[in-house]
């Protein structure tokens, strides 16, 4: 990996990190965001907009990750890969269950 993906990777591990701590704290998108990137998502309450925040959370700390994995030893940056994958796997957990809790109907 050169320089410039590396710097790349930081930034977006960064904003991701970043909106998703936003999204934790206040459980709610900004209003420009609600047209276009909530394809998947019907409903978009509270904790469904929290659950997504844990999403952006988790892969940015994913990414952040194997980013830093390329700088410490071997044994230490294998760890690493390995926190990330799992970071990855749940992400995409939390997303699948935000999906359906937002799609489900109303009790």
């Amino acid at each position: 990996m050169g320089q410039l993906e590396l710097v790349a990777a930081y930034v977006a591990g960064g904003l991701m990190l970043g909106g998703g701590i936003f999204l934790a704290l206040f459980g709610s998108l900004p209003e420009w965001t609600e047209g276009w990137m909530l394809r998947p998502i019907v409903n978009l309450t509270p904790m469904v907009a929290r659950l997504l925040g844990g999403v952006a959370i988790f892969l940015g700390g994913s990414i952040l990750a194997l980013d830093v994995s390329t700088l410490v030893p071997e044994f230490t940056g294998g760890i690493l890969v390995v926190a990330a994958i799992a970071a990855y796997v749940i992400a995409a957990g939390l997303f699948t269950f935000s999906t359906w809790l937002s799609r489900r109907p109303a009790a």
